[in-house]
């Protein structure tokens, strides 16, 4: 779960920002796997979020993790 915390806090800053706006735009409507145990927080979920909200800095803001 940590690991997961901070790749949202990394997403949130300003590199992590424009990075976060690429991920969106490239896997809006892709389906991801990882080998995270089912039921975990995953990097995947947080991906997926930012693809699939619409407005992926409105979404990074509301995100669970370190501020």
């Amino acid at each position: 779960m940590e690991a997961v915390e901070l790749f949202v806090a990394t997403l949130r800053g300003p590199v992590g920002r424009a990075y976060a706006v690429a991920f969106a735009h490239v896997l809006r409507g892709a389906d991801l796997v990882c080998t995270c145990p089912l039921g975990e927080p995953c990097h995947a979920d947080v991906l997926l979020r930012l693809a699939n909200d619409g407005d992926p800095i409105r979404t990074l803001e509301n995100l669970e993790g370190p501020r």
